[in-house]
């Protein structure tokens, strides 16, 4: 009997933890109040783009935007800084999407982190460096200790390298062209879900990005079992999970 209530309370847990959406503030730096807005939103997950100009590191959404007093020190780095020496300080993931070649901008991109080394992790609390967009080999994730990655799906990883990857996303539009408006097709559903789920099983989170970001592409990825909801609009997006 102990056993069977032991099994059962475990599946409602896991149940639990995998209803706990979380949101990815997707292009944070093009927000109307970039950072805080995320912050203020308990955002698990706050996205940077990334250019190396000389020897300095500009959030970007494109080399045409750059605008050289937009660095990765002062938007994104330093208010983290100043977050740390709060009682509002929490843990999350700072996402920074390489632009440019990954050989040239991660030495550039550590000797930055190194500066902030002490105010990433306090009392167990810990900011995250996750790469995505250009990243090294597969099969080179263990020799970068410093950072994480944002892994693909249908990639191979070793065991070694997997423990660098922290979640699986892609393109919701390789796989649907549907826009957030009516009924999405059962076979567009059943490629979602299947993505998802392989992620599952090698025990990543998924995150899809590129998809509608209203409320019933919400409700979809909610159903089809999805970690991590990508969003622009992080407010809105975390009151609609908490009131479901």
């Amino acid at each position: 009997m102990k056993k069977i209530l032991l099994f059962s309370w475990l599946s409602i847990l896991s149940l639990v933890l995998q209803a706990q959406v979380k949101i990815h503030s997707h292009n944070d730096y093009t927000h109307q109040n970039p950072f805080y807005n995320a912050i203020e939103n308990k955002a698990f997950s706050i996205e940077a783009d990334i250019f190396l100009v000389g020897d300095s590191l500009i959030v970007s959404h494109s080399r045409k935007e750059i605008k050289a007093e937009n660095t990765l020190d002062k938007m994104y780095l330093k208010p983290i800084q100043a977050l740390s020496k709060t009682d509002k300080f929490y843990s999350f993931q700072l996402m920074i999407d390489v632009k440019d070649s990954f050989s040239l901008t991660y030495p550039v991109l550590l000797k930055t982190l190194k500066k902030y080394k002490y105010d990433f992790e306090k009392k167990g609390i810990r900011v995250s460096i996750v790469i995505s967009g250009n990243r090294p080999k597969d099969a080179d994730f263990n020799n970068y200790t410093e950072v994480f990655f944002d892994g693909l799906p249908n990639h191979i990883y070793s065991p070694k390298d997997l423990k660098r990857v922290v979640m699986i996303s892609d393109n919701f539009a390789a796989y649907s062209g549907w826009k957030g408006i009516g009924r999405i097709s059962e076979a567009d559903q059943a490629k979602l879900k299947e993505l998802i789920e392989n992620a599952h099983k090698i025990g990543k989170p998924f995150r899809f990005w590129n998809a509608p970001d209203n409320e019933a592409s919400w409700k979809l990825l909610l159903n089809l079992g999805a970690d991590i909801i990508n969003s622009d609009k992080v407010a809105e997006a975390t009151n609609y999970f908490k009131a479901h």
